[in-house]
């Protein structure tokens, strides 16, 4: 029975129970009645606003619940991470500087030797799914400032130097699930940064296919083919040579197996294997093709991941080995535009250490060591070898602040030193240097971020003609900064 059926039957209820309780007029009788009947009405009209606003609700919930649940299945279609580096660096004159120190050889994994002020980096990835199980994502990554030492502020467009200017690095397209391929093989096809490692310290990558191609990966099998044209870095003119050879394309045929399970770790086996049918040597004056350019040439290296030598922590151990087009400085498995010039007998060999050990719950020590060995690199006539060491002690004061100090050593010999390079007035090339570096930091792990990060850098080289860059003959010199660094 309904509720206001129950109200009224209660109404007359009471009004018949006083009737007999006491005798009253006729009158008296029909106004009581008609009070009883106006509270039973406003009771009902009450139920019913009542019931007509919890309608209203319900259907404004359903609404809210169908709106929220379409966006958490959109939001969950994207992803984004990103990455930035900010810095303020500044010689003891109180200038920036695009001097490296060396730390594009290997030589000097201190704060304050990169160059780039304002790197910034962002990915994103949309995701996409068909009902019979197939997908697909298209990855963009768009990078600013990589390379680019100058300081800029809010006047307008930024000073055009030719790099490190805003620019998509990534854009390719994923797609796996079908029936026809085995269960969990994926295929993908445009520009891409592919199969990456780097040090530890310097941050150098040793090993990556940086271009633009297509590939299928399984379970840690990657096949690609990837390609690009070298030239200098306004990437037109020299790209389209007007010497009759027209374009020099290079292109890498990749194969890479990561994550393979031996004794003490993982491996990952590389291989590229290189062509470049209109190769030419490097001096874009010359008008025509060098006769000793190599129009072929391979890479071959391996990567062992494992704990650190033995204690808490993690290493990794890479070697290298490249001929011919594959003879850069870095061993032949770092492809890209700047793997140009190689000569018919160059080879090229780099073995790298680095890693991470956690001595106690306080003091993490990070290390470094590098060493490269070729011929013929740069269209040099002779012998290159270089070293470099880095170590990186770092002590946790609490939890968001760490004291982080360092000391580096690199070296460079090059044979027939006197003719080679314009000439060099000693055989061997030293540097080295020390750092101080307090660190406040989200968490106050080595790899805590983000973090911002105050230091002091001092560096010293044997040779009379100086550090080079806009340092020029100086051959000592303390850098100071600051650097902030997040990834996400």
């Amino acid at each position: 029975m309904k509720r206001e059926k129950l109200v009224f039957l209660g109404c007359l209820l009471v009004a018949a129970s006083s009737l007999a309780a006491k005798p009253m007029t006729l009158e008296q009788r029909v106004i009581q009645l008609e009070k009883l009947l106006e509270k039973q009405a406003k009771e009902t009209e009450q139920i019913q606003d009542q019931v007509i606003e919890k309608k209203k609700n319900t259907k404004e919930d359903v609404a809210l619940v169908t709106r929220v649940s379409k966006l958490e299945k959109e939001a969950e279609l994207w992803e984004v991470h990103g990455y930035a580096s900010l810095q303020y660096r500044s010689t003891e004159d109180g200038s920036s500087s695009s001097t490296n120190f060396g730390k594009g050889d290997y030589f000097l994994g201190l704060p304050g030797t990169g160059e780039s002020s304002n790197q910034v980096e962002l990915v994103v990835k949309r995701k996409f799914f068909a009902e019979n199980g197939v997908f697909g994502d298209l990855n963009l990554r768009a990078e600013y400032g990589n390379g680019d030492s100058y300081y800029y502020s809010s006047s307008g467009s930024e000073h055009d130097n030719g790099k490190g200017q805003f620019e998509v690095k990534e854009a390719f397209i994923n797609m796996g699930g079908f029936s026809y391929l085995p269960e969990g093989a994926t295929i993908w096809g445009g520009r891409r940064f592919l199969n990456r490692n780097s040090t530890l310290l310097s941050g150098e990558f040793y090993k990556q296919s940086s271009g633009v191609g297509f590939g299928y990966e399984r379970n840690g099998l990657s096949l690609a083919v990837v390609g690009v044209d070298p030239g200098a870095e306004d990437g037109k003119d020299s790209s389209n040579l007007g010497d009759g050879l027209g374009r020099r394309t290079m292109t890498s045929f990749d194969f890479n197996y990561a994550g393979i399970k031996v004794p003490g770790g993982n491996l990952d086996l590389g291989a590229k294997y290189y062509i470049q049918p209109n190769a030419r040597d490097a001096d874009e004056g010359e008008g025509e093709g060098n006769p000793d350019a190599a129009k072929n040439g391979f890479g071959v290296g391996f990567v062992y991941n494992t704990n650190y030598y033995g204690f808490d922590g993690f290493a990794s151990h890479a070697f290298n080995y490249g001929y011919g087009v594959g003879a850069h400085a870095t061993g032949g498995m770092n492809f890209g535009q700047w793997t140009d010039g190689g000569l018919r007998d160059a080879y090229t060999m780099l073995a790298t250490t680095s890693g991470l050990v956690n001595l106690n719950e306080k003091w993490q020590v990070a290390t470094e060591l590098s060493a490269l060995h070729g011929d013929k690199l740069y269209g040099l006539s002779g012998e290159l070898t270089r070293v470099g060491f880095s170590f990186q002690p770092s002590y946790k004061v609490n939890d968001n602040f760490r004291m982080v100090l360092g000391a580096a050593v690199g070296a460079q010999n090059i044979e027939d030193h006197k003719t080679n390079w314009g000439g060099q007035e000693k055989e061997t090339q030293v540097r080295y240097g020390f750092s101080v570096a307090p660190t406040f930091t989200l968490s106050s792990d080595y790899f805590g971020r983000p973090q911002i990060q105050p230091y002091v850098t001092w560096v010293k080289t044997n040779f009379e003609s100086g550090l080079g860059g806009d340092l020029q003959k100086e051959k000592s010199q303390i850098i100071f900064g600051v650097k902030s660094e997040v990834w996400f």
